[in-house]
């Protein structure tokens, strides 16, 4: 779902033709990797989303101990 998000993200900024020219990736790459079926390098979703001005964090989980 992430991906698909990340692809309505890019068409309503201007769509795969922009995105490709300032990322520097191929556009038919683009749609293969903001598919469902996409399977992404890091480094390619970074581009896209530094390009898109979209910061994504990560944080670890609180642990909490089961209850007995």
């Amino acid at each position: 779902m992430f991906l698909l998000a990340l692809r309505d993200v890019a068409q309503a900024h201007g769509g795969m033709k922009a995105l490709s020219q300032i990322t520097k990736l191929n556009r038919e790459n683009l749609y293969d990797m903001l598919s469902t079926r996409g399977n992404p390098r890091f480094s390619s979703i970074k581009a896209v989303l530094d390009k898109l001005g979209v910061q994504v964090r990560f944080r670890a989980k609180l642990h909490h101990p089961k209850a007995a």
